[in-house]
């Protein structure tokens, strides 16, 4: 057993020392801009991981609570991410022996008259052992090369998860806002409806006295008609919204209840660095651990050129009988290593490396995309940003100024000091720029929502990136 265990030593040792073939990971160099363009200079380090509760509107809180709990989409990258963990395990447990142990008993009986060199009647023997499963002794990394991929595409995955839970939780914020934005659409509706309605029963009486034209009549009467229309089709769009709002919650067609639109509360978000844009977008560190593992699946690739050495042993008792098992069996043991070398693999080898790099390149170009786009999102969303606080300004003031001028018109009508015509035109440029205005209002908070998600989601100086460590069964 002493040689045993002088042979097993040294193959740890080995197995300690071995180097890893193929190129260790350096992260690329980028070139990030030091500001973005529309930055007000007000920069924050620190942006709340629960943005939405900003909005101060509880129904939109548990709103997307209820999403990041029960969307399907979400339950289903949970699952990859846990599958993944299992395959992280799996990769890492080749780094280790696999040692089984084995017990039998074998019973054997001889009969016969000619029986030379044998025992007659019922042979029993005991046995036990510890075996050693085939194992590679890793001393070119190979494994330890195929450990780092997967725990690259663990990590990918888990960053894919979180790119969704921030995706989901916009497009939540997003759908909610709109059902919002429609709901007051649809009182706007309403309240034209109820103007034309008066406008019509007015002309009705002008009508009867003869003051007016049939013509005038049958244009208010459309008018009624047509405003009945467009709130149909408000209400037609509304519960396609809701729709698509109870999908991404992940619940069965129900009404769904909002704050008012000008109730819901703007929050006035500070801009971010470009660095903390590259510090905290999942879908960079996901491009970037997709680069990792591709750079490690280099390593394997080139392993194949370098002699595989495997070990299987074996050690354990035998006993022919059962009292002698324990107080006094024979002692048996084997080890048999073997090596692999390639000496011809007619372009195997090379075309798996060749292969190899060229997804690296790849995801190279990728993980740079990756970068560019969240420069340009960040600054985008910015930007959109700050012009939709001019437009809602600007909307505001025609809305306010239009609605005098349509409560004048319809007095003005009423005394017969304009025609109906003047009143529809000002009719049609109130519900015009009311509806602008919801529309602005609208936009406004929804750019907010997709700022929020362009700076990642939210981040704070404690946020930690998962790292799956190297034991067995370990996250």
């Amino acid at each position: 057993m002493n040689n045993t265990t002088i042979t097993l030593s040294l193959l740890c040792s080995l197995l300690l020392g071995g180097c890893a073939i193929g190129p260790d990971y350096e992260r690329p160099q980028n070139s990030a801009p030091t500001s973005f363009r529309y930055s007000d200079g007000n920069t924050s380090t620190t942006i709340d991981k629960a943005w939405w509760n900003h909005f101060d509107d509880n129904y939109l809180n548990k709103s997307i609570e209820e999403a990041l709990a029960h969307n399907f989409d979400l339950i289903s990258a949970s699952a990859s991410v846990d599958a993944m963990l299992g395959k992280f395990d799996t990769a890492k447990s080749y780094l280790y022996p696999q040692i089984n142990a084995n017990g039998s008993l074998t019973r054997q009986g001889v009969n016969g008259t000619d029986t030379y060199q044998l025992k007659d009647g019922v042979t029993s023997t005991y046995a036990a052992n510890l075996s050693l499963a085939t194992y590679e002794i890793d001393l070119f990394g190979k494994v330890r090369r195929a450990n780092e991929a997967v725990r690259a595409q663990l990590l990918a995955t888990e960053f894919s998860h979180q790119t969704l839970k921030i995706s989901i939780s916009a497009n939540v914020a997003a759908s909610y806002i709109k059902i919002s934005s429609l709901n007051s659409q649809i009182a706007l509706a309403r309240e034209n409806i109820k103007a034309s309605e008066d406008i019509y029963n007015f002309n009705k009486l002008k009508y009867q006295y003869g003051t007016i034209a049939q013509t005038t009549l049958l244009q208010s009467s459309a008018e009624v008609q047509n405003a009945k229309a467009i709130a149909s089709q408000l209400e037609a769009s509304k519960i396609a919204e809701e729709a698509n709002f109870n999908l991404l919650l992940g619940r069965n067609p129900t009404n769904v209840t909002t704050t008012e639109l000008d109730k819901i509360t703007l929050p006035t978000l500070p801009s971010a660095l470009p660095s903390q844009i590259l510090q905290n977008r999942p879908d960079i560190a996901l491009a970037e651990q997709n680069l990792i593992s591709a750079n490690a699946k280099i390593g394997i690739a080139r392993a194949e050129y370098y002699p595989s050495i495997q070990l299987t042993g074996m050690g354990g008792i035998q006993s022919l009988d059962l009292s002698n098992f324990t107080s006094n069996p024979t002692t048996i043991w084997k080890i048999l290593p073997s090596i692999t070398l390639p000496i011809f693999t007619a372009g195997r080898v090379e075309g798996d490396i060749k292969t190899a790099e060229a997804e690296h390149t790849q995801m190279l170009a990728a993980y740079q995309k990756a970068i560019v786009n969240a420069f340009n999102d960040a600054d985008n969303a910015i930007a959109q940003n700050s012009k939709s606080n001019d437009q809602l300004r600007y909307q505001k003031e025609r809305s306010e100024a239009i609605k005098i001028a349509f409560d004048q018109a319809k007095l003005r009508y009423n005394v017969g000091t304009i025609s109906y015509n003047d009143l529809l035109i000002v009719q049609q440029q109130w519900l015009s720029a009311q509806q602008s205005y919801l529309q602005a209002r609208q936009n406004n908070l929804i750019s907010t929502v997709n700022l929020y998600k362009a700076f990642g989601g939210g981040w704070d100086n404690t946020q930690n990136v998962p790292n799956p460590n190297i034991l067995p069964a370990g996250r």
